[in-house]
């Protein structure tokens, strides 16, 4: 190979060179900018939505008490759960909305309902009485 032929080549190689580094640097900064702005969605507020983590504060911390109302229903022979009280709230909950659902033992709803926390207290009467003996356990949330 000559000394004129090398040259020819290193010059048709370069422009290829420069096209391969500039598509390489575009799609990293698309990379980037695509990155930046999934960022970007984040910041959960009360009026938006967005990818992110936060701890949300409780008004009460240490638990609350739940007190099954049962009936007995004489058409099914059963006695069936129609209400629940919970106690136990922290003040700082009262005015606050309360749901609650109950739960059979593969953890599928039953029924439920919602309240307000007055006084540290809520009944929560279910819009369905759900089978008393079917129910094992309780989820309850507090949206204030």
């Amino acid at each position: 190979m000559s000394a004129s032929e090398l040259s020819v080549q290193s010059e048709t190689s370069n422009p290829r060179r420069k096209r391969m580094i500039f598509a390489v640097v575009c799609g990293v900064s698309a990379f980037g900018i695509v990155g930046a702005s999934a960022a970007s969605l984040g910041g959960i507020t009360g009026t938006g939505l967005g990818a992110d983590v936060g701890v949300v504060a409780s008004c009460d911390t240490d638990g609350v008490a739940v007190d099954f109302v049962n009936g007995y229903d004489p058409t099914t022979g059963t006695y069936r759960t129609t209400a629940v009280n919970v106690t136990a709230i922290n003040a700082a909950c009262n005015g606050d909305a309360i749901s609650l659902t109950l739960k059979d033992a593969a953890d599928a709803s039953l029924g439920g309902g919602s309240s307000t926390v007055a006084g540290g207290t809520a009944t929560i009467t279910l819009g369905t009485a759900a089978s008393s003996s079917a129910v094992t356990g309780v989820a309850i949330v507090i949206n204030g």
